[in-house]
């Protein structure tokens, strides 16, 4: 793929990306699907597939990369391990599948600049995703382990959140035992009817971790099948009795839906309490995230094909705008840290602790360049008097502190 110049693209971008005013219409997307491949609509297009729970940080994330680069992100959310597959086929299949069907793209709502309207786009018969995008790790999706033509490359840290209705104010917190018997057998204390009981599929990512905690195979998870989180929304919310519905989503999806969704603390084995993945039930922090606590959480991670030791130069610039290894705008360094943060994931430069697998152990983690203080200031945290003073350089810091994503820390 060759890129115009970002300059001419980003001046063109508004007219690229404009649709004709439709009477009542208040998104940006055009009435009728495009096609995917059409770059007068969609200029320097970039295929990701895989999974779902992304979607809502990548939605905002690529808006940004198409104002300030030019670039459309082309994503097809068809779940952790198709996406896996889709840049590195398991051994029953010869070679990477073409996607198939529709895939969305991403534009700014036309009323309200804060937020983006999920278009749809068909897809040529021969389009290859050049990324492949994955909640869990190669080795959690396929028998082999990852082939060295296969790079991988670390994201946003995401929380799985067992998830009950507003409605079920008993059921706040389980151990992964408990987890287990309704998962695994369909009986635990209410959670009997495997229509209340909603999962997956073994191929989502969101189910991998779940299973991984709970030590529940993910093909043998008992309850109703959902294609996706709002899919499982649907079924949670329709279940006549909510004492009797749980599920589990993504914290970036169950942000958007605290109104009518209760999480629910989680006792992983080995610990003596339940936690949730924020501070407390009503937080928005995710501390105990951050700092190792919560159980049910991993990074984001990115495949993509590697010749001579290297992914295609287009594929490598949006894996470094994406992990946030390089700014999308350069003016603009501060915005991914805000953007992850604000969407319900945690950056890696936030984080204390990694995990060796997952499902596994926590150890320390020390981020090349911190971006607590970054994180917390987006996340609104109250932090104590004199805390995360702002600065350009080093020696606006004193005590030790280092400048680190424009604070003292």
């Amino acid at each position: 793929m060759i890129f115009k110049p970002i300059l001419a693209l980003v001046g063109a971008a508004g007219v690229m990306f404009a649709v004709s005013p439709v009477s009542g219409q208040t998104t940006a997307c055009p009435t009728t699907a495009t096609a995917c491949s059409d770059t007068a609509s969609l200029p320097n297009p970039i295929y990701l597939a895989g999974s779902s729970a992304f979607e809502p940080i990548l939605s905002q994330l690529a808006v940004q990369i198409s104002r300030a680069q030019g670039v459309s992100i082309i994503y097809q959310p068809i779940s952790s391990c198709n996406g896996v597959s889709a840049v590195s086929p398991p051994a029953d299949l010869p070679v990477p599948q073409p996607l198939t069907g529709t895939a969305d793209y991403y534009l700014t709502n036309k009323t309200d600049p804060t937020k983006v309207d999920i278009c749809n786009c068909n897809l040529a018969g021969n389009t290859m995703a050049a990324i492949g995008v994955s909640d869990v790790a190669f080795e959690s999706c396929q028998t082999t382990a990852r082939p060295a033509t296969i790079g991988e490359w670390f994201g946003p840290e995401q929380a799985m959140l067992i998830v009950v209705p507003k409605a079920n104010l008993t059921t706040t917190a389980l151990s992964a035992e408990q987890a287990a018997a309704i998962w695994g057998c369909g009986k635990y204390q209410g959670f009997t009817d495997p229509n209340a009981i909603q999962q997956r599929s073994a191929t989502s990512g969101t189910q991998i971790q779940i299973a991984k905690n709970i030590g529940v195979p993910e093909v043998s998870f008992v309850g109703h099948p959902n294609g996706s989180s709002s899919a499982m929304l649907t079924s949670l919310l329709s279940v006549a009795d909510p004492q009797t519905a749980i599920g589990f989503v993504a914290n970036d999806f169950y942000d958007t839906k605290r109104s009518v969704l209760n999480s629910v603390a989680f006792q992983g084995k080995g610990q003596n309490k339940a936690y949730y993945a924020d501070s407390d039930s009503i937080a928005d922090d995710l501390l105990n995230v951050r700092e190792g606590r919560y159980m049910i959480q991993g990074p984001l991670h990115f495949f993509s094909t590697l010749t001579a030791g290297a992914p295609s130069a287009s594929a490598a610039l949006v894996i470094n705008w994406l992990t946030g290894a390089a700014p999308i705008d350069p003016s603009k360094p501060g915005s991914y840290v805000t953007t992850v943060a604000t969407s319900g994931d945690v950056p890696q430069c936030a984080m204390k602790v990694k995990l060796d697998k997952d499902g596994g152990y926590f150890s320390p983690y020390v981020p090349p360049v911190s971006c607590h203080c970054a994180f917390q200031k987006a996340k609104n945290v109250r932090l104590p008097a004199g805390a995360c003073p702002v600065c350009k350089a080093d020696t606006d810091c004193s005590g030790g502190l280092k400048c680190q994503t424009g604070y003292c820390e």
